[in-house]
């Protein structure tokens, strides 16, 4: 495929604020203004947990108030206000007349946040494929905590937190970059829009990013395959699903078919992408053969497979990474080329991270892969806790704690069932770990007596504090490392 994807949208700049504007047909009475700043998940630390989601939340039902817009003419714009690793988009659409008396009352939220509703429901957080992967590239944040079930008190404190956020994102203020958008070119510098910021926004710094390959721990019942991280642009984009298209193919020489998600987030500085399977986990023969015939010995790719990835990218994509972009001031290609998308696939093949297991920890000693295992240390306690045997799939209740000088790691005994019904151990040991000395973030759950601690990579072990409590020389010992002085989250649904 050679055709450049046609660009429906075009660039404009009104008051110092830049518009993209659409240039799809426009219906006749009908409206669309938007608002994406740069400012995401992954720019939430531990301490404002779930600051963007209640904003996000409380801007969709205010501005889906219904609108007086004649004498008893009511009319219901919709809204959407939600948020990605990087960015917050806030839109209006519907009815042309209601739309503009929405965004006009948008404005009016970021010059007056006190009139913010509290009684929204949160905005859901992004979810993430592999979150222990994630946070090696960004850390500890609410991106790679949208899995877990830790959230912040609902309290007087996290509304003034959202309050100050919504002051902070306005963007007359010029303190975070933005882009409005729209499908009327006549829209373009609407009402509040049209007076200019008073400050010139800072680039955002970095996040942490190491793209050196890697070994990885997944959740038990993980159907990971890999990861990999890109530049940002089209060729990544493309590259991602020619990458996923390749290791469909060696799947399918297990008989496996259309078992295969892409799951991407797009990052400032670069595009992450998890490679898993949605219906089983991999066993360590097929993951040994997807990682030789993809990264080790790589099969050559074929000319349909780079075809097939580029005829799959659209308009619709092309108008989101051209935003983002602008958005973070940062250069990429807009239009995918064969080429090109060959060389962002050697990249991608460059950085790998795959799940670490015993199959997979030769790539450690051969090729050089960083491990990301617990570390050895001597213990200066452990302890063993009562465990019922048939409760085998409790992974809130280990059977021990073994305190290190910087470590918690608790353990299990493996378990199968025997011919009588019976659970029996199998000789090994799960565990899970934390790294005490860079803790960011504890949860608690009061009703099951359950504290949640979480290092700055997002390790995390649970424990049932009321055990741990009544046990005063191993509470000493996890509470030297001030697990209460690290934020703390609710741990419940």
């Amino acid at each position: 495929m050679n055709d450049v994807v046609e660009l429906e949208h075009e660039w404009e700049s009104f008051a110092g604020h830049d518009w993209m504007v659409r240039t799809a047909d426009l219906e006749p009475g009908q409206a669309l203004l938007g608002l994406t700043v740069d400012y995401g998940a992954a720019d939430e630390d531990p301490a404002h947990l779930d600051t963007l989601a209640r904003l996000c939340g409380a801007l969709r039902a205010e501005l889906q108030r219904p609108v007086e817009v004649g004498v008893g003419d009511v009319a219901v714009p919709e809204a959407s206000a939600s948020f990605s690793a990087v960015t917050t988009t806030i839109s209006v659409w519907g009815r042309r007349d209601a739309v503009l008396r929405a965004w006009e009352h948008l404005g009016e939220l970021f010059a007056h946040p006190q009139f913010l509703t509290t009684d929204a429901p949160r905005s859901p957080r992004p979810g993430v494929a592999w979150d222990r992967d994630l946070a090696s590239y960004i850390g500890v944040n609410t991106q790679t905590l949208g899995n877990t079930r830790l959230h912040a008190p609902d309290d007087d404190a996290a509304w003034d937190a959202v309050r100050a956020l919504l002051t902070r994102l306005d963007p007359r203020r010029g303190e975070v970059r933005h882009v409005f958008f729209t499908d009327d070119p006549y829209l373009v510098g609407t009402g509040w829009t049209t007076q200019a910021a008073y400050g010139s926004a800072p680039p955002r710094p970095p996040l942490y990013h190491d793209r050196r390959p890697a070994l990885l721990p997944c959740t038990d019942d993980d159907r990971t395959i890999l990861s990999a991280v890109g530049n940002p642009g089209a060729n990544t984009r493309v590259a991602m699903r020619a990458l996923a298209r390749q290791a469909l193919k060696t799947l399918n020489t297990f008989s496996i078919y259309e078992d295969l998600v892409l799951n991407v987030v797009e990052l400032r500085d670069l595009s992450y992408c998890c490679i898993r399977m949605e219906q089983q986990a991999p066993t360590p023969t097929l993951l040994r053969r997807i990682i030789e015939q993809l990264i080790v010995n790589p099969l050559p790719v074929a000319d349909t497979v780079i075809a097939g990835a580029l005829e799959e990218f659209g308009a619709e994509e092309l108008f989101t990474l051209d935003r983002n972009l602008h958005l973070s001031r940062r250069s990429g290609e807009l239009q995918p080329t064969a080429a090109g998308v060959r060389r962002a696939y050697d990249e991608l093949r460059a950085c790998v991270h795959v799940p670490l297991s015993d199959g997979t920890l030769p790539l450690a000693e051969q090729y050089g892969y960083l491990v990301w295992s617990i570390p050895e240390e001597p213990a200066r306690l452990e302890v063993a806790l009562p465990r019922a045997p048939e409760d085998v799939h409790n992974f809130h209740h280990p059977e021990g704690l073994r305190v290190g000088e910087h470590t918690l790691t608790a353990l299990w005994q493996n378990r199968r069932r025997a011919d009588d019904g019976t659970w029996q151990p199998t000789g090994h040991i799960s565990v899970r770990w934390v790294d005490l000395t860079r803790l960011a973030l504890t949860g608690y759950d009061a009703d099951h007596q359950l504290l949640m601690l979480v290092d700055n990579r997002l390790r995390h072990v649970v424990l049932p504090w009321d055990e741990v409590a009544a046990q005063p020389a191993l509470r000493a010992e996890i509470e030297r490392f001030g697990i209460w002085q690290v934020p703390r989250a609710v741990l419940g649904d």
